[in-house]
């Protein structure tokens, strides 16, 4: 009988680890790099591409701003043309274009808007903030909201 229930323990130990590296596969790649935008009023936006590059996905999280979206990370459709890069989310069942970034530094022209929000928040790359980024926690941080 001793024999048997340390066979079902190591049993139950294999199938554990085995159990582990599978949830460890679903892990959907994402870039290395955060890349952190600050604005207006002390707004921060956190953005992270996930899945393949052809997928064109970003994870966007929101913090500082006084709305339903403040610290909630969204998985966002991304579209790049020569000038502009442009974060869609649906909101209301419409196609909204949460965050407009234009170059990479240019603190006039990159914008986030907010479902509500009469007037878009100024915002621009940061370097400080993106090197404050870790893209394993912000994608650990998006899939446990997602359970």
């Amino acid at each position: 009988m001793l024999i048997y229930r340390k066979m079902a323990a190591v049993l139950v130990a294999v199938l554990m680890l085995v159990a582990g590296l599978v949830h460890a596969e679903e892990r959907p790649p994402v870039a290395d790099r955060v890349i952190a935008y600050a604005g207006e009023q002390g707004v921060k936006v956190w953005t992270l591409r996930i899945g393949e590059r052809s997928a064109n996905q970003a994870l966007v999280q929101i913090e500082g701003i006084d709305h339903d979206w403040n610290m909630r990370i969204q998985k966002m459709d991304v579209v790049k043309t020569d000038k502009v890069t442009r974060y869609y989310t649906t909101v209301d069942g419409q196609k909204f274009a949460a965050l407009v970034i234009q170059g990479s530094d240019s603190w006039s022209a990159s914008e986030l808007y907010l479902p509500g929000e009469a007037q878009a928040l100024k915002i621009g790359y940061s370097d400080s903030l993106s090197e404050q980024g870790n893209a394993q926690a912000f994608l650990t941080d998006y899939l446990s909201a997602q359970k």
